[in-house]
């Protein structure tokens, strides 16, 4: 491949005298067209002057027409919007129908204003990332220009929320018939499936699987099941295992969200029963972080707490949660809990939130870390979502009355257990290293723990 061929996002912007951003959307919507090259997403050059030339005529690339949907929320009429990838914002809203079942974050309850900058990166996360590997390659063989339109060809379904989009002219189009948790989907049979990608395309929820590792949705036994695997390591799939493990001994049924590990497609996989029912979406936290505005707070911790359980949730069953998460992430030396994997659960009828159970726990445990590093004793990892200090996020946990130290004896023997499966894990001395942090993690955590209890007397 000839790299002369192609410009760098950024160069492609400069040629245009447009933003990177907008550069994007024109490579998401297929107006240039791009490769990966060197692991990089690449403009190439033809494209580029080709749409040069077309502006500079003052026309408009070739582009989809705005096509008329109505955005549903299962059986609950939304808003009409129309879709037109060619569109600095794809989505636009032409009349919102239901304020308070918007997408969270995107409409006040009290204004039928809509941000659309917001809707549209909501939407955005319905989309496969170009970044997993080989999605590219998917999409050429099934003949798809951009990803940005597979969601909508397959109508947003997903096992994540309710929301799902009715085209103008198809009325009678019912979400009983229509959604995955109750319906089967294409390619949902572990034994029909050789790759990662076979339910691209399809009518299948991983067109709307968002996250940059190889995941798909299967059916075993009735339920639905999320299939997890692995980057260049094969350790995360069992870390989820041992969060599992560590999970159990803490937290009670329901709190957090068992996961098992298997063998798929040549490698070790994770594997966890969806947490929704078909009444149910799972909002993340970045969404309500979006809406706190002027709600007060001693921090961006307290702020959340406060702010749903002014909207409705049990505000001291928010706080168990999100002190059961920094409490366990800071056992797992977690250095990954974004704003995305944990958040609320809403009802789509009532619109009652809860806290989500714990979830989404495997890049913890110094996977990604130097085995020298790990040798010399350097078991520091930067705490999210509200670190980067792990001691200084850990003495946000303000309901600890769940904690009981006593129960992480022959934790570690467990975990370690576990991780003996991982040949990344039990590479070059890393298993005994592994072994001396978590020993470290779990003597710090209960010390940490006793003194903010006593604090809080």
């Amino acid at each position: 491949m000839d790299t002369s061929e192609y410009l760098s996002m950024g160069d492609a912007a400069r040629l245009l005298g447009v933003t990177k951003a907008r550069i994007s959307q024109l490579a998401a919507s297929g107006t240039l067209a791009c490769d990966i090259v060197g692991g990089r997403k690449m403009v190439e050059y033809n494209s580029a002057v080709a749409y040069q030339k077309v502006r500079k005529r003052g026309r408009r690339p070739a582009a989809d027409v705005g096509r008329k949907f109505t955005l549903m929320s299962a059986d609950h009429e939304v808003a009409h919007v129309s879709f037109d990838p060619s569109r600095e914002y794809p989505f636009e809203i032409a009349e919102v129908l239901d304020a308070q079942r918007m997408p969270f974050g995107t409409c006040s309850s009290s204004s039928p204003t809509v941000n659309k900058r917001e809707l549209n990166v909501w939407w955005s996360h319905r989309s496969v990332p170009d970044v997993r590997p080989g999605l590219v390659s998917r999409y050429r063989e099934l003949g798809i220009a951009s990803g940005i339109e597979v969601p909508v060809q397959c109508l947003g379904l997903s096992l994540s929320d309710c929301y799902w989009l009715r085209p103008a002219e198809c009325d009678g189009l019912k979400w009983r018939n229509l959604n995955y948790f109750e319906n089967d989907f294409e390619r949902s049979a572990p034994e029909g499936r050789s790759g990662w990608l076979e339910g691209i395309g399809l009518k299948n929820p991983d067109n709307t699987s968002e996250g940059e590792l190889p995941k798909s949705w299967m059916i075993r036994n009735a339920v639905r099941v999320l299939v997890k695997g692995c980057g260049m390591d094969d350790q995360r799939p069992f870390n989820e295992a041992v969060a599992t493990a560590l999970h159990r001994r803490l937290l009670s049924e329901g709190e957090f969200v068992p996961y098992t590990v298997g063998r798929m497609f040549d490698g070790p996989v994770c594997l966890c029963d969806d947490f929704l029912d078909g009444r149910e979406e799972y909002v993340p936290a970045v969404y309500v972080k979006g809406a706190l505005g002027s709600q007060r707070g001693n921090s961006t911790y307290d702020r959340y707490c406060r702010f749903l359980g002014k909207h409705g949730a049990d505000e001291a069953a928010v706080r168990r949660s999100m002190s059961q998460m920094i409490v366990c992430d800071a056992l797992l030396a977690n250095s990954d809990r974004h704003w995305r994997n944990f958040g609320i659960i809403r009802n789509v009828d009532t619109l009652e939130i809860r806290p989500a159970p714990l979830f989404d726990s495997g890049n913890c445990l110094w996977y990604n870390v130097p085995t020298a590093v790990l040798a010399a004793g350097e078991f520091g990892f930067s705490a999210k979502p509200f670190g980067p200090d792990p001691s200084v996020q850990l003495a946000l946990a303000d309901s600890l009355d769940w904690f009981d130290s006593s129960r992480l004896n022959g934790f570690v023997d467990e975990a370690i257990e576990i991780l003996s499966q991982s040949e990344w894990a039990t590479a070059e001395g890393r298993l005994e290293s592994i072994c001396r942090g978590l020993e470290r993690r779990v003597i710090e955590v209960n010390a940490a723990v006793e003194v903010l209890r006593h604090v809080r007397r």
